[in-house]
């Protein structure tokens, strides 16, 4: 395991707090972009993220500045690959752009179907947003931690570190989706093995897998709605911006500080040979631009953009005061190191 302990130190880290320095003045998108842009018409999107939440206000304000349609298609990230891939083998794009928690990121890649593209109005972001490949663009952070149900179980009972997990009171208690990619137990593990190191971490891990986690095929917020129906104590890699919105609804719900959280990156890419190109990247400069980030603020989510923070502060290292752990779409192919080894250990441990 040193090989691939090398090789995930190479592209994941922890981070402190992300910096609150400001971003350079943003320069508007040249006339020439504009004008093609126009000339297209549309830009078609595959997106995974939430229609109203997001998609459809984002797309909104894009048509409303420069009258270009965004036609939009919800997407997961085995059908964008399947269907991007197929696109290809006919010689038809139909898509222009993407979105993708990060599994999408490596086959593409491998296929030669996205094309490297860096909108100037992300100049500004953090580096981890922005990866030297140029491959795809990171829209936001989302992190991922421990959630419990505040009905059943008090703030002081709460497990706080990655330890308490261990205490022979959650055993049968505790509930994490089966979901293969990096959002799931796969990312958990890798974070343990980078935290604590490959022997206790192991050591750890073994531990752990005796306390009867329950495996739900759903995803995070399936996870986190068990959580707070009461049919689990306590809810392992949820979304803290999830949490934070259902405790706002009257939920609940609760989430831990369990340091350090995982983080994965919302990705976006440009796709090769797209039918609307310019308007592609005239969107994907508008996305990342303050006005792109205040939209994301709104819908809740922690956006990447220096200048604007999170509409619920708690949810961001910037403004909640938390370590994390990025899985960046490097890590998140399945037939690769470091989540090949990371989902073998899941198969052999807890399943």
């Amino acid at each position: 395991m040193n090989t691939t302990r090398r090789h995930l130190l190479g592209l994941v880290g922890t981070a402190m707090a992300m910096s609150l320095v400001g971003a350079p003045a943003y320069a508007e998108p040249s006339q020439q972009l504009i004008d093609a842009a126009k000339k297209e018409g549309q830009v078609v999107w595959y997106t995974g993220l939430i229609v109203p939440q997001v998609v459809r206000p984002l797309a909104e304000a894009f048509q409303k500045k420069y009258g270009i349609e965004v036609k939009y298609a919800t997407t997961g990230d085995s059908d964008t690959v399947l269907k991007l891939t197929s696109q290809a083998r006919a010689g038809k794009m139909e898509a222009d752009i993407f979105d993708t928690p990060g599994t999408a990121i490596a086959p593409l890649a491998a296929a030669n179907l996205i094309e490297p593209f860096v909108p100037d109005s992300i100049a500004g972001y953090d580096p981890m947003f922005k990866p030297a490949s140029k491959l795809y663009s990171g829209i936001y952070t989302l992190f991922l931690t421990t959630t419990y149900n505040t009905d059943l179980v008090s703030a002081d009972e709460a497990p706080k570190t990655y330890e308490d997990l261990l205490d022979p009171k959650w055993k049968g208690k505790m509930v994490w989706t089966d979901t293969r990619g990096v959002s799931g137990p796969a990312g958990f593990i890798g974070n343990i093995l980078h935290s604590m190191g490959e022997e206790k971490g192991m050591d750890y891990l073994r531990k752990l897998s005796q306390q009867q986690i329950a495996r739900d095929p759903g995803s995070q917020r399936v996870v986190i709605d068990k959580v707070i129906s009461g049919q689990f104590q306590i809810g392992l890699m949820t979304y803290n911006h999830h949490a934070e919105i259902s405790k706002a609804k009257g939920a609940p719900i609760g989430w831990v500080k369990m340091e350090p959280l995982v983080a994965n990156l919302g990705a976006i890419s440009l796709v090769k040979n797209a039918p609307h190109p310019n308007a592609g990247k005239l969107f994907l400069d508008t996305l990342f631009s303050e006005e792109g980030a205040n939209i994301i603020r709104e819908a809740n989510y922690p956006p990447g953009h220096p200048n604007v923070q999170a509409k619920i502060p708690a949810i961001s290292p910037k403004t909640g005061n938390f370590k994390f752990y990025l899985l960046p779409p490097e890590v998140a192919s399945q037939q690769a190191e470091p989540l090949k080894t990371w989902l073998k250990i899941y198969d052999e441990l807890f399943k």
